[in-house]
């Protein structure tokens, strides 16, 4: 994906129809009680067919929480190693979602870096170390980076190289540097003086069920052995691990028996170890002969496999008693870097809302979205390359157009961080059941938050692709709770005619708003009034955030 800058579009005849086209059907309002209206089409507009729906927000605020911070990017330990992890990189593009987040320095290149401090500060790093070297110089950066933002940061450490060389799968793929446990203090010692409070975790591996014959019941004692190791080295830091950081399977057997081994040690075995119990997921893959399609992305079978997987993991949390929380630390739309003309294409900023939400929805504490950080867009390395651990990724974040571009700190944003955006636009609060059945997810998904401000906010996202002949409007009727009545509106959507395909990210605004190469807003998402007494009407390949006011 390349962007042009705002200042070089061109508005062909066909954008120009698409844009008025969404701007007439998300004319919206909403119904005060339960009558039904039909909105209708403004003069000279073709009508286009709709799919009613009813909706009921009468419910308490009983479900989960929801915290916009709960939302952050996971990067690779090689950016980090590379000095990519910067103020003045990544600052204002942190910022602009919002004053908290994470981010979750990992990943496979994990076990390519080199650390480099206290007595190992001097050696030379060996040829397998291809991710780079991590050393003060890049901790010094990264403390500027989350002064200036208020977000914080969890650190990965080596696993391969730690442990039984015969519990490797394949330890001819990605061999790692042999770095010792005391080099692995002397990093976190390091992480722990220059980031203070901070340093919220270290983390344990990248994946273990995937590159090790390691058990569950393993893994936890290689978890404690760790958390011992950094005990000895900072006995007043009480660090506490990330783990185990499982693969992206659908099932959650390799967390659950994680949690087990741990519950064996003692019902607070977990809480003095863990800061956070983690697990990935990708809801496609680009792996090997695999490929993922924007229809197969926003799918319902795609939504309800991840709502099983997403209970699972709060059900483990029950196990655990709540005393660790239960995170998807690395996730994406699809592995193995993104799948193109999928990941880079604007129906990825609706999933990656409509993602927020349902994992917040079933009581995940925090989802990380992996991305790249200083990448050209579309220059993508193959896997065999030296330079695969910094690569563009196809479900990136941001990416410059060029080199110059990047030279200065130029970063256009991609569909996905749109989606990350428009999260951000709701306030903490808890969940309200809408009563959205699942037959209706293949056209609309929708979430109610009753908000700590005490207003109701409602996300409604038509997963339909406006460039498709059958796509139709969604119109929703919803049942407020009494005293609840008009309110605003800020659209998430797409001017590009190529529908959910588009790869132009220029294209997309948040309630009329862009954000610019710097990292910044060219203006506050606007919100728009919604008119009384008529339906909801959510244009295809559209996300509406409502706010509803007492």
């Amino acid at each position: 994906m390349r962007t042009r800058p705002k200042s070089a579009r061109i508005a062909t005849p066909a954008a120009l129809a698409t844009a008025l086209a969404t701007a007439v059907a998300t004319a919206v309002a909403l119904l005060a009680c339960g009558g039904v209206a039909l909105a209708e089409p403004a003069t000279g507009e073709a009508a286009r067919a709709q799919t009613a729906f009813t909706l009921d927000a009468h419910g308490s605020p009983a479900g989960a929480e929801l915290d916009p911070g709960m939302q952050g990017f996971s990067v690779e330990s090689a950016d980090f190693a590379h000095g990519y992890l910067t103020k003045e990189l990544l600052a204002e593009r942190l910022k602009t979602l919002g004053p908290h987040g994470v981010l979750r320095l990992g990943g496979y290149s994990m076990d390519l870096v080199w650390p480099a401090f206290g007595p190992y500060a001097d050696v030379p790093a060996p040829a397998q170390a291809i991710g780079g070297t991590v050393d003060q110089a890049d901790l010094d950066g990264l403390k500027k980076l989350l002064d200036a933002t208020g977000w914080k940061v969890t650190l990965g450490l080596p696993l391969k190289s730690l442990i039984d060389q015969a519990k490797l799968k394949n330890p001819a793929k990605d061999p790692a540097p042999q770095v010792a446990m005391a080099q692995v203090a002397e990093e976190v010692r390091a992480a722990h003086d220059t980031l203070g409070d901070d340093l919220l975790s270290v983390e344990v591996g990248n994946e273990y069920d995937n590159v090790t014959t390691l058990t569950p019941a393993e893994m936890w004692n290689t978890v404690k052995g760790y958390r011992a190791a950094i005990d000895d080295a900072l006995p007043h830091a009480h660090l506490r691990m990330t783990g185990p950081s499982a693969n992206t399977a659908l099932t959650n057997s390799v967390i659950d028996g994680f949690a087990d081994a741990a519950l064996a040690d003692g019902t607070d075995a977990p809480k003095r170890t863990l800061a956070e119990m983690a697990s990935h997921l990708y809801a496609g893959s680009h792996c090997g002969t695999s490929n993922a399609t924007m229809p197969q992305l926003l799918s319902p079978d795609t939504y309800i496999k991840a709502r099983t997987k997403l209970q699972g993991i709060r059900a483990i949390g029950d196990k655990l008693r709540h005393t660790v929380p239960m995170t998807l630390n690395e996730s994406n739309s699809a592995s193995c870097s993104g799948q193109p003309g999928v990941s880079d294409a604007y129906g990825s900023s609706l999933w990656a809302l409509d993602h927020l939400l349902e994992t917040a929805q079933n009581g995940v504490s925090r989802l990380l979205f992996h991305t790249n950080t200083a990448a050209i867009c579309g220059d993508f390395k193959p896997r065999d390359s030296v330079d695969y651990p910094i690569s563009y990724r196809y479900y990136g974040a941001f990416c410059a157009a060029d080199q110059s571009q990047l030279d200065s700190h130029q970063l256009s944003a991609a569909p996905l961080y749109y989606g990350l955006w428009a999260f951000r636009q709701l306030p903490e609060g808890r969940f309200v059941d809408l009563g959205l059945p699942d037959e209706a997810l293949g056209k609309l998904r929708a979430y109610g938050i009753r908000g700590k401000d005490g207003n109701l906010h409602v996300v409604l996202i038509n997963i339909q692709d406006p460039a498709a002949a059958d796509a139709t409007d969604d119109t929703v009727t919803l049942r407020l709770p009494h005293g609840f009545r008009g309110g605003r509106q800020t659209t998430l959507a797409s001017s590009a005619a190529g529908g959910l395909s588009s790869l132009d990210a220029s294209a997309i605004t948040l309630g009329g708003a862009s954000v610019t190469p710097a990292g910044t807003a060219d203006r506050a998402p606007q919100s728009t009034r919604l008119p009384s007494d008529a339906p909801i009407t959510v244009a295809p390949g559209t996300a509406q955030i409502i706010t509803v006011r007492p």
